[in-house]
């Protein structure tokens, strides 16, 4: 897959699918796969930003290097990234005329049935296809995605993940939630109490679901491990900020620098404050069992 910055010029004629692709979800990757069975002759395209305009869910479900790999693996030729701020004031006119036409060379588009697009969010798809029409190019407007008797939204997403709902989010998603970062030094408390753990540094864009404890699959390398992950403040021993760690059932070593994709399975239970490490340490005795039965 080619990767582009707008403003740029294609010179072979596109389809293109647009959108945020906030979280390449089920609904997202209809409208993708939609420009990627585009008409023979068509280079399948995506127009999408590389920043975040919604500033009230400043969190993202994908980070940018997630969200280009998840695009790519749909099977799209070429990404087009755009910042919010190159497109914002543009008319509806404006953006099918200098940004599909001239620029993507767009010969038919792609688009959720609630996509929304010009200065202030004030045009359409019924605005979209009258415009595109005049130019030539054909409109295509994906339906609403449901799933599990839910639209499948990054919202619907968002609110599952704020409840724990890891599984849940899987079946809208697509794929399980996953969250990705090296390995780094921790205070080694877990060394003590003889569940030694890995502190992933997850970027601070990704969005962590409810505070907590999870059984997971923790992917390192070619070897995927079973695993007990905590996602919070550490209320026992105490955090400044919300940390990653992961307890590996079936492995031990030396993981320091090592990049690991934590897939969360499914949710064991809320943060919670003990009394003394040995409290801690039973704790997370319970807390390791329940993962086996939910890996099995």
């Amino acid at each position: 897959m080619k990767v582009y910055n707008y403003p740029c010029v294609l010179t072979s004629p596109t389809a293109v699918a647009l959108g945020r692709f906030d979280g390449v979800h089920l609904a997202h990757t209809a409208v993708i796969k939609s420009a990627v069975q585009k008409e023979e002759g068509l280079t399948s395209a995506v127009f999408t930003f590389c920043d975040n305009p919604n500033k009230e869910a400043s969190q993202v479900l994908c980070t940018e290097e997630e969200k280009q790999r998840l695009i790519e693996e749909c099977g799209i030729q070429v990404l087009i990234n755009a910042t919010f701020e190159s497109v914002r004031n543009l008319s509806a006119e404006e953006f099918v005329s200098l940004v599909l036409k001239k620029s993507l060379n767009a010969k038919a588009v792609f688009c959720g049935y609630n996509y929304r697009f010009a200065k202030g969010a004030s045009a359409d798809v019924n605005t979209l296809k009258a415009l595109c029409e005049k130019e030539g190019i054909q409109v295509t407007c994906v339906n609403e995605y449901v799933c599990d008797n839910t639209t499948v939204s990054s919202t619907a997403i968002r609110n599952l993940l704020s409840e724990g709902d890891v599984s849940r989010a899987k079946k809208l998603l697509g794929r399980s939630y996953t969250l990705e970062g090296r390995v780094v030094h921790g205070n080694a408390i877990g060394r003590t109490i003889e569940t030694p753990t890995l502190n992933l540094d997850v970027s601070k864009n990704k969005l962590l679901p409810r505070f907590g404890v999870y059984a997971a699959l923790a992917h390192i390398g070619e070897n995927t491990h079973k695993a007990v992950a905590n996602i919070g403040l550490k209320p026992t021993v105490g955090s400044d900020s919300p940390t990653v760690e992961v307890y590996l059932l079936d492995a031990n070593g030396d993981f320091y620098e090592k990049e690991v994709t934590l897939e969360l399975v499914a949710f064991i239970r809320s943060e919670q404050k003990f009394e003394n490490l040995d409290k801690l340490k039973e704790a997370i005795a319970i807390d390791t069992d329940k993962a086996k039965q939910l890996l099995k």
